[in-house]
């Protein structure tokens, strides 16, 4: 692994200082089949791009092309790299007119985050739209985000992130237990919601080295309090819930994770998937809670 970084690092530095001495390189347009089906006919690399997704916005940035981003959503807000970019609108309420005078040469979205119509809409005006597939495994990472390197042409940066977040990934799988400890976690409190099979959650449940306690093959079932208890986790996570779940789940003292003091509260931007370190230090940090020295 070590050797496999050195020479992507070495391709990437070696890249980097020719460019430094040579004009900038000729676009080329590019066909990439998108998560919709559509074959979406891309300017590479593409240099003013709207993002319409957080996700895609933070990875943009870590491949250092944040300056090619001339407009957000109001749901990147938070994102300090983006203080003083434009705004679109929220991702349900888009707006199109604005979006035509910015003139953009991509729009990039993450499929789901913002209505299919608008899509629709956007690709009607004739404004160059590209989605990028939900996130529900590592893998979704990684080609999401080669997929970024390949639109703004940083391949080589691309590639050494996703060779760091694997090797971290794969330290964590080396020192975790099987079976590992029961974990239920808790997405909404009313109604009682958690996150199932399939889910990027899940995902990190189980890099993490735990055994979620919700089975199916719903992303984001329903749940009751009797059913947490006849499961009896080891832990639980909340993330995005009231402070006041935390001292419900500690008054139920059937559970294993109320008697041991086991119930953590996450921060909800830990689970951006936006790039595969992203993704390796919600690993990490999951996985320290469920190994954590009592």
């Amino acid at each position: 692994m070590q050797i496999l970084k050195f020479i992507l690092l070495a391709c990437f530095l070696s890249s980097c200082s020719l460019l430094s001495s040579q004009k900038p390189m000729p676009t080329v347009v590019q066909e990439i089949k998108d998560a919709t089906g559509a074959n979406v006919r891309i300017t590479i690399p593409s240099k003013k791009i709207i993002s319409l997704s957080c996700g895609i916005s933070e990875g943009l940035y870590v491949l250092e092309k944040g300056d090619d981003i001339i407009a957000v959503t109001d749901d990147c807000s938070h994102l300090p790299q983006v203080k003083g970019k434009e705004s679109v609108g929220s991702k349900e309420n888009i707006s199109i007119d604005k979006m035509i005078r910015l003139s953009p040469e991509l729009v990039i979205s993450m499929d789901g985050d913002v209505p299919d119509q608008t899509i629709t809409n956007l690709r009607d005006m004739g404004i160059c739209v590209f989605v990028l597939k939900q996130c529900a495994t590592q893998e979704d990472v990684q080609e999401n985000f080669r997929l970024l390197g390949i639109i703004t042409k940083t391949q080589g940066a691309a590639e050494l992130n996703i060779a760091d977040a694997n090797e971290r990934i794969d330290a964590v799988a080396k020192r975790v237990k099987n079976p590992g400890p029961k974990v239920f976690w808790e997405i909404g409190a009313k109604p009682l919601t958690t996150v199932g099979m399939g889910s990027y959650v899940d995902t990190i449940i189980r890099l993490a080295g735990g055994k979620n306690i919700v089975s199916g093959k719903t992303k984001f079932p329903y749940y009751t309090v009797p059913a947490v208890v006849k499961n009896n986790p080891d832990v639980i996570i909340l993330s995005n819930v009231p402070k006041e779940e935390s001292l419900r789940w500690k008054q139920i003292e059937l559970i294993n994770a109320s008697q041991n003091n086991r119930i953590y509260s996450v921060d909800p931007w830990l689970l951006n998937a936006s790039t595969p370190l992203a993704m390796a230090e919600a690993v990490e940090k999951i996985s320290n809670l469920l190994y954590a020295v009592q």
